[in-house]
């Protein structure tokens, strides 16, 4: 699709210029300059838009008009460049076609249209795009950001406010984890938030437990000590806990030779004697039960081959 977006805009680009290029080739005069001229601005409005000011107060400023009229200038020297080259190709060649005014006005207006269709200014705007990264993607490869340290990566979480966007803090969450040492910014992050109120960072929370407790990662035991992490994070908070407990429960039971992952069963069971609420101590302790039990079964099963290799060896 990008491919595809980048040639859809190499042909518009073609036929911006080839607007004026026909019309100097037909023998225009310089009335058509302005269309032509507000048309090119236009293009550079929607396809360089970090080079225009971006509210009513910056335009109010002497050097943002001074820059636009600098671009509108060049735009009117590039637009008569192409006059100029299509009267000298039609002097050279002899030809002069007889062309309605405002086929080639026409022509360019529709680079317009292609480019909008292809291209995002607000996009290219808030992701600090170029136009020509799109057109050459070669020639600009992207840079990749130096990772940052475990405590900027965190603080930046820690500035977040309390009622931001779950989903928002757990994508930032996850950019903060990756390509990085995982288990020490965990650590960092939950002595962090330990010594906190539940009610501080409560998004951060809920968004590492969702983290936590993604089954992919869980299953492939690529996130270690992220279901630790997630319920030191929860604590005895009721809403956490009531978060965190359903989607714990689901993956022990899926998943029964990653019980490792989880807290010791001693330490659910502690957090079931300190909650109030009599549903979730139900559940703690159902969760240490089933933790327990899928421990203890691996031994059990090794127990039994042990047992039956000795009675073959007897027999």
């Amino acid at each position: 699709m990008a491919r595809f977006g980048a040639r859809l805009l190499q042909v518009a680009t073609a036929a911006l210029y080839l607007g004026p290029l026909l019309a100097g080739l037909s023998g225009f005069g310089w009335a058509m300059l302005p269309p032509f001229v507000s048309i090119f601005t236009l293009w550079l409005v929607i396809t360089r838009p970090q080079q225009w000011p971006q509210s009513a107060a910056e335009w109010m400023t002497r050097d943002a008009w001074l820059a636009a009229l600098s671009q509108i200038l060049s735009q009117t020297l590039l637009v008569a460049l192409c006059f100029g080259i299509g009267r000298g190709i039609g002097g050279a060649t002899g030809a002069l076609p007889m062309l309605h005014p405002i086929l080639p006005v026409a022509l360019s207006f529709t680079a317009l249209a292609f480019a909008r269709a292809c291209w995002d200014p607000d996009r290219a705007l808030a992701e600090g795009l170029s136009i020509d990264e799109m057109l050459y993607p070669a020639a600009h490869p992207p840079t990749r950001l130096p990772a940052l340290n475990t405590e900027a990566a965190l603080g930046e979480l820690f500035d977040l406010p309390d009622d931001a966007p779950v989903l928002e803090v757990q994508g930032l969450l996850a950019d903060a984890l990756e390509d990085a040492d995982t288990f020490t910014r965990l650590s960092a992050l939950v002595e962090t938030l330990a010594v906190l109120p539940p009610a501080r960072h409560l998004s951060l929370r809920r968004a590492l437990i969702l983290w936590a407790t993604e089954p992919e990662p869980f299953a492939a035991g690529t996130a270690s000590g992220a279901l630790r992490a997630a319920f030191a994070a929860a604590g005895q908070d009721a809403g956490l806990l009531s978060l965190l407990l359903p989607r714990a429960q689901a993956l022990a039971s899926a998943v029964p030779e990653r019980a490792d992952q989880f807290p010791d069963a001693a330490v659910i069971e502690d957090i079931a004697r300190r909650v109030r609420l009599p549903d979730l101590a139900v559940a703690l302790n159902r969760l240490a039960g089933h933790l327990r039990h899928s421990s203890a079964a691996p031994v059990d099963r090794a127990s039994r081959r042990a047992g039956t290799a000795a009675g073959l060896q007897r027999a």
